[in-house]
């Protein structure tokens, strides 16, 4: 899905219109080698591609002209830079890096091709890894069992569980809300959005394949005030062209 965002869709009502708001704008870090290669890249590191490099310069131009007031970013590598690149317009503002906004963990998987661990999980399930529509069947239930799957797999014993991610992600999304009101930079990672956007908004599920670059703005009303969030639809302007078609996991 390509263009800019449009209005954001309402996931159960709205905040009011004159009501200050605090506009999350999550972003998936730019493209790396181990995404181009198909390697499961969780709390490892893998450098920007060139084209990941072309995605975080059109990403500054797409924050030049947004208020943003606060920025937030996992530590890892790939999100930094991705973070520093967007705050080209916004020299006033330094990025808060935490390791609560971090991919999911795979552990022992970390590395491995992405086939190794989600060919038999997806079997085990009844699905198909790579058919459209799979992921979607597989997570209907949110991403949960997903995460304890893959940690029951891990050999090291490293993966984290849902448990884990989810202590973690209430944790930023603490940190998050309160910034209080006004436009906020997100930066992070494409696995870890399926857990952290229904923590913001109850009901709303992020869709497979989510860009490189991404953009999505979640809408909460300010601290204090009516309303329930409101969830944008993607904007992939920053992406470009693919190169190959899009991965079904992220």
């Amino acid at each position: 899905m390509t263009g800019a965002a449009s209005a954001p869709a309402p996931v159960s009502g709205s905040a009011s219109a004159s009501a200050p708001a605090l506009r999350l704008h999550l972003v998936r870090h730019a493209e790396t080698l181990f995404n181009v290669r198909h390697q499961l890249q969780g709390w490892c590191d893998s450098p920007l591609t060139p084209r990941g490099l072309r995605q975080i310069e059109a990403l500054g131009e797409r924050f030049r002209e947004v208020p943003l007031v606060a920025a937030f970013a996992s530590d890892l590598t790939r999100t930094r830079m991705t973070a520093v690149a967007a705050l080209a317009g916004h020299p006033q503002l330094e990025p808060v890096y935490t390791p609560d906004l971090r991919e999911w963990n795979f552990g022992g998987w970390e590395g491995q091709p992405n086939p190794a661990l989600w060919g038999p999980l997806f079997e085990a399930h009844g699905y198909t890894y790579g058919t459209a529509g799979h992921w979607d069947e597989l997570t209907a239930d949110g991403p949960d069992a997903v995460l304890d799957a893959v940690a029951a797999s891990d050999p090291s014993g490293l993966a984290e569980s849902s448990a884990e991610v989810g202590e973690r992600l209430r944790r930023a999304v603490a940190t998050l809300l309160a910034v209080g009101s006004g436009d906020v930079l997100v930066v992070t990672h494409g696995a870890v959005l399926q857990s952290l956007v229904p923590l913001l908004a109850p009901g709303a599920r992020v869709a497979p394949g989510y860009p490189n670059c991404g953009v999505t703005t979640v809408t909460l009303p300010a601290h204090g005030s009516a309303g329930v969030a409101e969830v944008g639809l993607l904007d992939a302007s920053c992406a470009g062209e693919p190169t190959e078609p899009a991965l079904i996991l992220p």
